[in-house]
């Protein structure tokens, strides 16, 4: 019996943990439920721009993450008992909720002030060789040849697409602030998929992402009412101000780009593990590509065409059998 086997006996990691079958048992294939999330997360940099036209970007995260929070606090309630967690686990979850929303949103929508969308969309497209690296270092999952081989494809793939093939002309001293605000994301979600792990051994991924929301937003909620040098309005005080668009901007974020991103990530680790997961975030910014040519008029190069190609190439390597499998410090616990 396999790790993953073993993970799913103890802890019935695919759902419920009740005489009925899951609902997702029905889909197949996670691949194509992971698809998905690109769609949401590469058109969340859209959607972001227009929260931001009446938000200052912590305003706009903590507005998100408290829509967020409620879709998931009334699916927890709908659950009942098949819904809560060990208080011994409650530290845990406040560390995750504080690195994969707190933190993560403002340093995000900080470093886009201060660096492009391009620049944007190839430095989170690193996460995958840092979730890489984090696992070589902590020994959770083997890293095999093949697998380093498909992540170089596809971030080959994404530069190719953000800089039209002029790989020179990306970065520049200006943008400095920005770059160096979003490496520090990268580092920050690489290090959450891989930890993020842990409460998988003993929660469904609805459960565990619903908690990491839940406390990620009690961490935010002071910052609504109190002004700081983070955001010297407060939300309370912008809230009456803000469009029909801001407003629907928040709810598209909170509830497809968190809600049903979030979980279906979680799912994906859960099932193949945190590095074949990573390696989806590289079609990100193909689908934010994508979006500006469908929104803004963008044109649709050759660069675009091969660039995405390359990264198709490079998941498909990555995600071959036997490309990464578990290590054993989950079975040996």
């Amino acid at each position: 019996m396999n790790d993953q086997t073993t993970l799913y006996n103890n802890f019935n990691i695919k759902g419920i943990a009740c005489t009925k079958p899951s609902p997702w048992k029905k889909f197949h294939n996670i691949y194509l439920l992971l698809m998905t999330v690109p769609i949401f997360l590469g058109t969340s940099y859209v959607a972001a721009k227009i929260g931001m036209r009446d938000f200052l970007p912590l305003n706009l995260v903590i507005l998100r993450f408290v829509i967020a929070s409620l879709v998931f606090t009334l699916i927890l309630l709908l659950k009942k008992g098949t819904s809560c967690i060990d208080k011994k686990d409650i530290p845990q979850f406040f560390l995750l909720g504080f690195f994969a929303i707190t933190s993560f949103f403002y340093i995000h929508y900080t470093g886009l002030q201060y660096t492009t969308s391009t620049n944007a969309g190839l430095i989170m497209a690193t996460t995958p060789v840092f979730a890489a690296l984090f696992c070589i270092i902590t020994k959770k999952e083997k890293v095999t040849t093949r697998s380093r081989l498909g992540i170089c494809i596809a971030f080959f793939g994404v530069l190719l697409v953000i800089s039209q093939g002029q790989f020179g002309s990306i970065f520049h001293p200006k943008t400095l602030l920005g770059d160096g605000l979003l490496v520090l994301n990268a580092l920050v979600w690489a290090w959450f998929t891989l930890k993020g792990k842990t409460v998988l051994e003993k929660y469904s991924p609805f459960i565990a992402m619903a908690y990491i929301h839940i406390f990620g937003t009690i961490l935010l909620l002071p910052f609504a009412i109190v002004p700081t040098v983070l955001a010297e309005t407060t939300l309370l005080q912008q809230l009456p101000t803000v469009s029909h668009a801001t407003l629907l901007a928040s709810a598209y974020l909170a509830i497809f780009c968190s809600v049903y991103s979030y979980f279906i990530w979680y799912l994906g680790i859960a099932k193949i593990g945190a590095v074949k997961t990573a390696i989806f975030s590289y079609f990100n910014p193909i689908m934010a590509t994508l979006a500006g040519i469908m929104i803004f008029d963008d044109k649709l190069t050759l660069s675009i065409v091969l660039g995405g190609l390359f990264v198709i190439l490079g998941v498909y390597i990555t995600n071959q059998k036997n490309a990464i499998s578990l290590g054993k410090a989950i079975s040996t616990k």
